[in-house]
């Protein structure tokens, strides 16, 4: 009888540790998604809109932030300020020691943890050189911005020196160059003939 009490308290006790475990597992997968098929994941559009773009790197951008609601001008503006040449290698090596890489010029800081939790999926391996990946965390973080801050200029700012430098009204010298340069960027855009 007492070794029947105590393979029940035994049982019991693995049953509940599975089910806490299965519990804190799901839990923290609850907020990530999971792409059956990255690569097909976002339609391309049949048109060309930025020429300056390769094809498949405009329609990609553009469907992308048509799902998101967000201006693709505002997003090829940055882009164009982050990385003049489209290279998806690109490399920047930031003073305080932190890299920008890829497309977007997204700094390696957060790629791996905030972008990656926020936005990215469990089963496709992150590469942040593969303009595609880069492309998805940035746009994503734009519409992110965009739904905290509402402000085209805060958005921009946000994307270069951070959400809490913007709302803290701590925008460096630096930011406030690079908010000058999207905008014309926007600018030039607004002015090319579709």
């Amino acid at each position: 009888m007492k070794d029947k009490k105590q393979l029940i308290i035994i049982s019991l006790s693995v049953v509940v540790f599975v089910l806490v475990l299965s519990a804190y597992i799901l839990g923290t997968k609850n907020s990530r998604r999971i792409a059956v098929n990255f690569e097909t994941s976002v339609p391309a559009e049949e048109e060309h809109k930025y020429q300056f773009l390769q094809k498949s790197m405009s329609d990609y951008i553009c469907s992308l932030s048509e799902e998101l609601k967000i201006d693709s001008d505002l997003v090829v503006a940055i882009l164009m300020a982050e990385n003049p040449e489209f290279n998806p290698e690109a490399v920047h090596r930031n003073i305080n020691g932190t890299i920008d890489c890829g497309l977007f010029q997204l700094n390696d800081r957060y790629i791996w943890t905030s972008f990656a939790n926020a936005y990215w999926f469990d089963n496709v391996e992150l590469d942040p050189f593969n303009w595609k990946h880069n492309s998805f965390l940035a746009i994503h973080h734009l519409a992110y911005l965009q739904s905290k801050l509402k402000v085209t200029d805060e958005i921009i700012m946000a994307y270069n020196c951070g959400i809490n430098a913007v709302m803290a009204d701590k925008i460096p010298d630096s930011t406030k160059s690079y908010l000058r340069k999207v905008k014309t960027n926007l600018f030039l855009l607004n002015q090319q003939v579709e």
